[in-house]
């Protein structure tokens, strides 16, 4: 298995880590190789060793995908490490904590640009990969995506409108064996 995960400094992204090393051992006894992702680089060199020290393969990329060109180097990244790709985890998010009235165009984009965006420009970089593997794409949505939640106007929206992105990959992309997904955890304690 060899898969990118983005957010993997702390959290949902942390814990996917560690789980993709695991099923891969409970499964076949074998590894995996990841390539993680996240904006904390401190942060994500310790999940890099621990994912080395129980027995995975992992390489660091440190960027922040509300720059529109890292999501296509995250994947060069992942292709020059692992030399292919069977599965990208678009886990990276961020909240901007405002209502509708109070919230700030550049905080308004930057969370779109993070939560949706980053997901569609991550997926479309990895498109060929992915078809020669006939992988799979998981994006982190939220509960927030399904139902409005007061003072998070930017952060449900944008995981409303990842929960869409989803839908038409899978729609675009099912036909060629790549298979797209999401999960809408709740509050999570990290």
């Amino acid at each position: 298995m060899r898969a990118i995960v983005t957010g993997a400094a702390s959290g949902i992204g942390r814990a996917t880590a560690g789980k993709l090393l695991e099923d891969a051992r409970r499964r076949d006894g074998s590894t995996c190789a990841l390539l993680l992702a996240d904006i904390d680089g401190a942060s994500l060199g310790t999940v890099v060793d621990e994912i080395r020290a129980l027995g995975g393969e992992a390489h660091a990329f440190v960027g922040d995908l509300a720059d529109p060109a890292v999501p296509q180097k995250a994947v060069e990244a992942a292709r020059d490490a692992l030399g292919g790709l069977d599965a990208l985890i678009s886990n990276a998010g961020i909240i901007s904590r405002a209502s509708l009235l109070d919230l700030a165009l550049d905080d308004y984009e930057k969370t779109f640009a993070v939560n949706t965006r980053a997901t569609w420009l991550l997926a479309k970089a990895a498109y060929p990969m992915l078809a020669q593997s006939r992988g799979s794409i998981v994006a982190t949505a939220s509960i927030a995506g399904h139902e409005p939640t007061p003072a998070l106007g930017a952060y449900s929206m944008s995981k409303a409108a990842l929960l869409m992105l989803v839908r038409q990959i899978a729609c675009d992309w099912g036909p060629v064996g790549i298979r797209c997904n999401s999960v809408s955890p709740g509050s999570t304690e990290t």
